[in-house]
C-alpha cells in the first residue's frame, strides 16, 4: 500500500529552516542541490543527495530521506528505513520528523498503531517545541 506524503510543504519547510539558520554553510549547497531536485521532479537524484547528506548527519536531509521512502519517490517504499531516517531525525531534535513519527504511529500509516510509541513521539515534538520558544519549525505555535 503507498501513501502519499506531502514532500514538497516539507521542502519549503526545510529550505526556510536552511536559510534562516539552519545547517552549516557545509551542507547548503548539497541540501540545495537536493531540493532542486525534489521541486523539479527528479525524485532518484533527490534521494542520492539526501541520502549522502543524511549519512553525513545532516538532519533536515535524515528527515526528506525518510519520506522519500515513506512515499517510495525515488526509492523503492519502504517503511522501516523510513522510519528508522525520521527517527535519527528526531532523536537530533529536528519538530517535523517528531511530529511525523507521531502521526504515523497514531494512525498506523504503514505500521500497527502503537498508542504508547505515539505519545512519546508527540510528546517530545512537544519539548522540541518548547526549547524552540513555542514556535516549531513548520512556524505553529
Amino acid at each position: 500500500m503507498h501513501y502519499r506524503y506531502p514532500l514538497n510543504k516539507h521542502l519549503l519547510i526545510g529550505l526556510l529552516i536552511l536559510f534562516l539558520g539552519g545547517p552549516g554553510v557545509v551542507f547548503a549547497d548539497g541540501y540545495e542541490a537536493a531540493a532542486t531536485a525534489l521541486v523539479q521532479g527528479d525524485q532518484q537524484q533527490a534521494f542520492r543527495l539526501f541520502k549522502r547528506l543524511a549519512r553525513q548527519g545532516h538532519v533536515q536531509a535524515q528527515y526528506q530521506l525518510g519520506l522519500l521512502y515513506l512515499s517510495g519517490e525515488g526509492v523503492e517504499q519502504d517503511q522501516v528505513q523510513g522510519i528508522e531516517w525520521l527517527k535519527q531525525a528526531a532523536q537530533s531534535g529536528d519538530y517535523l520528523a517528531t511530529n511525523e513519527l507521531g502521526q504515523i504511529y497514531m494512525t498506523g500509516r504503514g505500521v500497527a498503531v502503537n498508542e504508547a510509541e505515539a505519545i512519546h513521539w508527540v510528546e517530545l515534538a512537544g519539548k522540541i517545541a518548547a526549547q524552540n520558544q513555542g514556535v516549531a519549525e513548520d512556524g505553529c505555535e
